[in-house]
């Protein structure tokens, strides 16, 4: 089989990666416009306008604080439940049309759900200080969630992006591409933020870019987007279609039984999930936690900015170690992890030390590791024409997370801001251990077992930790990125 050319494969992932800056970007304006809305209609139904003007600086009133901050993470659950419930639901239909119809047909389909939505909070938004906001606010995660939202079109797009990969050691760095694309798009929204933030500008102004920005990426998915199919087109009838996932899941976990890697798959998602259950499930009560460490909304954006600045700094160093050094991807998951474990506790005790929250980004920023490392992990245990049945259940993996954890970070964070409102950062650094614990066991596992190296390329079966490859590899490497 002849591989793809460099100019060839960059024809395949500067799309993919155009779009996933562009949703990204977006949905970073999306999130920070929708806490900030919450946070200000929630404070306006309680107290007067200069009150919640000041609301950050202002800790003479700490009860009525305390307490707006508790009625918002209620509003923010039930958003992200409305949302994510419907999402796990979706996830794998999206995985089944990415398989039987074309990868193209869930990116397409995600981005005109996330216009719909935009369109909806952006009305939201011109009621803010009113019941009527909060409600459409419900009513827009809902619809967002038919979409399956950033999680869909994130697996979507690996999917299509490592089909043009017919070497798996190429996997990781297309992938490594495609998240160093999706953390500039948070750089850049984030940055967008702070800037309209000092600005002082009406919050619609920033959903109305959210929504240009997401139409921009849908007109670049029909333009560049190839039509990729993996098989015959279905002739099922709908009910056919609507329960085909579960019999797509239960072919892939026949398939990886009989190749005897069905326990390591699993090893791998129980890890993914204690990893994100924190991280998926944190994003309204870290905005909240950062104002009551008296930080405004410019500061919190400006937080964030220097966060996934950093991270994308780890990605490069990331493709250093995997070229220069041949540290294969389970080891860098475990090393990224380790390293990462430092910043909840940073947050945890920083007590309005706004020192300590930005000393949390050296460690933060190489929690990355673990993503890109298991997703390129997983991409070598299926074979390609289930990959997206695999990422697909990811995805629903992820939109359990984004429940559970929710639910788990607003309960803590409610019981807990009395008294010690970083708790809820304790928690995110236990499920980061247990994450820690299943992967170790994942590496004990590959080293015991011959039909475990698999999930790891096929030239370094003699030494699992370190790539061994012979002199033609390497030539044939070189060809591809000089050619």
């Amino acid at each position: 089989m002849v591989e793809p050319s460099v100019p060839r494969l960059w024809r395949a992932v500067l799309p993919i990666c155009l779009i996933c800056f562009l949703y990204l970007c977006s949905f970073l304006l999306f999130f920070c416009a929708t806490n900030s809305l919450i946070y200000s209609t929630v404070c306006l139904l309680r107290a007067n306008e200069s009150y919640c003007a000041e609301i950050d600086q202002n800790k003479s009133l700490i009860i009525l604080e305390e307490s707006i901050q508790k009625e918002s993470s209620q509003w923010a659950l039930y958003g992200t439940l409305s949302f994510a419930i419907i999402a796990c639901f979706i996830s794998p239909i999206y995985g089944s049309l990415s398989d039987t119809k074309n990868r193209k047909f869930p990116i397409i389909l995600t981005i005109c759900n996330a216009i719909l939505t935009g369109l909806i909070i952006t009305i939201a938004s011109i009621y803010q200080g009113t019941r009527l906001c909060l409600i459409l606010y419900i009513v827009a995660n809902i619809v967002n969630g038919f979409g399956g939202g950033t999680l869909i079109l994130i697996s979507s797009c690996f999917g299509y992006a490592t089909d043009s990969c017919t070497h798996k050691e190429q996997h990781v760095q297309m992938i490594a591409i495609i998240e160093a694309s999706l953390n500039i798009g948070v750089i850049i929204g984030y940055a967008l933020c702070t800037f309209v933030f000092e600005l002082h500008t009406r919050i619609w102004h920033i959903l109305l870019v959210h929504v240009l920005l997401l139409v921009l990426a849908l007109v670049i998915s029909l333009v560049f987007l190839k039509n990729r199919s993996l098989s015959q087109p279905s002739t099922n009838n709908l009910s056919q279609k609507i329960i085909q996932p579960i019999y797509d899941i239960h072919d892939l976990f026949v398939g990886l039984k009989q190749n005897h890697l069905l326990i390591s798959f699993l090893i791998l998602l129980f890890s993914l999930f204690f990893y994100d259950l924190f991280r998926m499930g944190s994003g309204s009560i870290v905005y909240l936690y950062l104002h009551y460490m008296s930080f405004d909304d410019a500061h919190y954006a400006a937080y964030f900015s220097f966060e996934q600045l950093a991270t994308c700094l780890a990605l490069i160093l990331l493709a250093l170690l995997r070229r220069r050094w041949k540290i294969n991807d389970l080891y860098l998951a475990i090393m990224g992890l380790c390293l990462s474990l430092a910043a909840p506790i940073l947050f945890a005790f920083a007590q309005r030390n706004k020192a300590m929250i930005f000393g949390a980004i050296p460690s933060s920023m190489f929690s990355i590791y673990f993503a890109v490392c298991l997703r390129a992990i997983i991409a070598r245990l299926v074979p390609e024409k289930d990959k997206g049945k695999a990422f697909s259940f990811v995805a629903l993996i992820q939109n359990l997370d984004v429940v559970m954890g929710t639910i788990a970070c607003v309960e803590i964070y409610q019981a807990s801001i009395d008294f010690f409102p970083g708790l809820v950062f304790i928690f995110a650094a236990t499920t980061r251990i247990i994450a820690l614990i299943f992967i170790l066991i994942q590496g004990l596992c590959v080293s015991r077992t011959p039909e475990l190296l698999s999930i790891m390329p096929t030239d370094e079966i003699e030494e699992p930790i370190l790539e061994n490859q012979s002199d033609d590899d390497n030539n044939n490497d070189d060809e591809l990125i000089h050619a």
